[in-house]
């Protein structure tokens, strides 16, 4: 399975960066300026700003790391990329995040209306894409050639008389490589759900897959803070394409997708993951493609 990176961070209050200061929008958009600037060196295609759901739930991590202080991929809510984008309205695409932030655990006021120098954005970038193997992470995820999209979130503290105010930053990378239909919020164990949708070229839609985990729970602080890499759960059941051994078969007709499938991993509550797999070109192995969430009970 793909591993989202691994976050790295920033001392707040270490020397005074200079450079010309950018609201949020410019900040997003410079954000992505960079992060095209770095895949152009790999000769990989532009992403573009997705200021709908990816950024919404950029900017709920970035303001939940810098209120509170600290790094990481978990919520202090106990929630994950995948949830927050789900949370947010998005409509089934794969999400893998990156994320920059102090980890001080201080409770921050935010600046409702910050001003960010571009150095701390260009300071923010260079940590992640100049990272070397094998704690590279980061930069894997950004020069990942498959991307398309990304949302970014932006959140700074107020400045006080003894601290200067340094940004958090999330990169909400995203991949629309087919559309969903909706699926409900939450359901119950046992329940038989069905996912269908269309793939979009060039993916060839051939799986939808299942996976569970505990229910979300707030975390403290510093367990929120000491958590670092986030793994995407590997389903405990993909159900394939006719061909394929599968206990139900995903029905395919042209690029349309259907199946309905039964929630319950031996019987247990929690937070269910629907993925969606496809064959893309150059691809050797199935790729998961698309993630959602919701709550069974």
């Amino acid at each position: 399975m793909t591993a989202v990176p691994s976050a790295t961070g920033a001392v707040v209050g270490q020397g005074q960066p200079s450079g010309r200061l950018l609201d949020l929008g410019q900040a997003r958009r410079y954000m992505v300026q960079l992060i095209n600037r770095d895949r152009a060196t790999q000769g990989l295609p532009p992403v573009e700003l997705d200021e709908g759901p990816p950024t919404t739930s950029g900017q709920r991590h970035a303001d939940d790391m810098a209120g509170l202080g600290y790094l990481g991929h978990w919520g202090s809510d106990g929630s994950v990329p995948e949830q927050r984008l789900t949370e947010s309205g998005g409509g089934g695409d794969m999400v893998l995040e990156n994320a920059s932030c102090f980890t001080d655990e201080k409770r921050r006021t935010l600046d409702k209306a910050p001003m960010i120098l571009a150095s701390a954005i260009e300071s923010a970038e260079g940590m992640f894409f100049n990272e070397r193997p094998p704690n590279d992470g980061h930069r894997k995820n950004i020069l990942r050639p498959l991307h398309k999209r990304v949302g970014i979130g932006v959140s700074q503290p107020v400045a006080t008389a003894t601290e200067i105010p340094v940004p958090c930053f999330s990169q909400e990378f995203i991949d629309p490589y087919g559309s969903y239909a909706p699926l409900p919020k939450t359901a119950h164990v046992g329940d038989v759900l069905a996912v269908q949708g269309r793939g979009l070229s060039p993916a060839q839609v051939t799986g939808v897959g299942l996976a569970r985990v505990d229910l979300p729970r707030p975390l403290s602080v510093a367990e929120a803070n000491r958590r670092r890499s986030y793994l995407v759960p590997a389903p405990y059941q993909v159900y394939w394409t006719a061909g394929f051994v599968s206990p139900i078969p995903l029905t395919v007709t042209g690029d349309g997708f259907s199946i309905k499938v039964p929630l319950s991993d031996h019987g247990s509550p929690g937070l269910y993951e629907v993925s969606v797999w496809a064959k893309l070109p150059g691809v050797s192995e199935m790729t998961m493609v698309g993630l959602r969430t919701l709550v069974v009970q």
